[in-house]
């Protein structure tokens, strides 16, 4: 984020990935719903690779999404502002790391069900639901301390 993007500026920005991101995820979401073909018949290549393009389009996303937090001065600004937040932020941070990886491992597992082979781990559509319970959980407490963090500084209204 530039130097001139003020707080409230790259606090609108923040809440609008994540309301872009949240739709990335419901739709993957719909997707995990529907019934998946069993490995090696009809359908089973065709579902595996709508899956790990949705996981891949998702993983980039959230790439760049969690970078641009990380890189780009807001991580470092709400530890600047509230120094008793970082081990919150550290927290988040973490997340980030976490989240990605087991997203690359779900998209190495689905590509491995397009090749006939069953994954080692058979629940991969519980591991990727699971995986967008704690992004989800992530977003939230995110955007619960970044609002919190933001009514310390602006005060109560009137």
């Amino acid at each position: 984020m530039p130097e001139t993007t003020t707080t409230h500026e790259w606090i609108e920005t923040v809440l609008e990935e994540h309301r872009q991101l949240n739709a990335m995820v419901a739709d993957l979401r719909r997707f995990l719903e529907a019934p998946r073909p069993e490995v090696g018949r009809k359908g089973a290549h065709a579902w595996s690779t709508e899956i790990t393009r949705r996981l891949v389009r998702l993983h980039d996303a959230l790439f760049r999404h969690f970078r641009e937090e990380e890189e780009g001065g807001m991580m470092e600004e709400l530890t600047e502002a509230h120094p008793r937040a970082t081990g919150a932020v550290e927290g988040l941070v973490h997340d980030h790391v976490e989240i990605l990886r087991d997203m690359r491992r779900c998209s190495t597992a689905a590509m491995e069900y397009s090749d006939g082979i069953e994954p080692a781990d058979a629940g991969l559509r519980r591991r990727i639901a699971r995986i967008l319970d704690c992004l989800h959980e992530h977003e939230v407490a995110e955007t619960d301390l970044i609002q919190r963090l933001e009514y310390e500084m602006i005060g109560p209204g009137d």
